[in-house]
């Protein structure tokens, strides 16, 4: 497991409830993993057959997933709140490096499910900032919540130059 994965992970279980967890780019199924192992329940999300696929293997045997194909800009559509959110942007590890998170559209998404964490729920987002269109996606990202008056905190000093953030509510 990379250190972002595992700071990203010790941070979303400070959160003050263990009752909902969204992963918003489930990829590899790894984060949807960790969160049904600690959540009640977890709604794990993306639009590529191939993530869904995945993280449908690495899930086999949980009973508390809801897993949805589906963009995470649309997370509203299915909760109303939750207690936890993973952002893992980029492209999916092993998968065309082309097909990734769009830099003008994971702000306003990042944006949208900060409003769903109910009190004492956390965000985290993953940027890999390494990848083409990386840099600018997390620029529009700290762009964003700077701009709506949101909190975070950044945790640099990764590998390839990733960076965390994590707000809480």
């Amino acid at each position: 497991m990379s250190e972002i994965v595992e700071k990203s992970h010790h941070l979303l279980l400070e959160c003050s409830n263990k009752k909902v967890a969204v992963d918003a780019t489930c990829g590899n199924g790894h984060d949807t993993l960790f969160l049904c192992q600690h959540f009640e329940q977890v709604y794990a999300f993306d639009i590529r057959d191939l993530a869904i696929r995945r993280t449908t293997k690495i899930t086999a045997n949980v009973n508390n997933l809801h897993l949805i194909k589906d963009d995470f800009h649309n997370l509203f559509r299915y909760l109303d709140s939750c207690d936890a959110i993973i952002f893992n942007l980029g492209f999916l590890p092993g998968s065309n490096k082309k097909i990734k998170t769009n830099l003008y559209h994971s702000d306003t998404a990042i944006l949208k499910a900060y409003e769903l964490l109910d009190s004492g729920g956390v965000m985290v987002v993953c940027c890999y900032t390494k990848h083409e269109g990386g840099e600018e996606e997390y620029q529009n990202i700290i762009k964003a919540l700077t701009q709506s008056s949101i909190p975070y905190t950044k945790y640099a000093g990764f590998q390839n130059d990733e960076v965390l953030l994590m707000a809480r509510k």
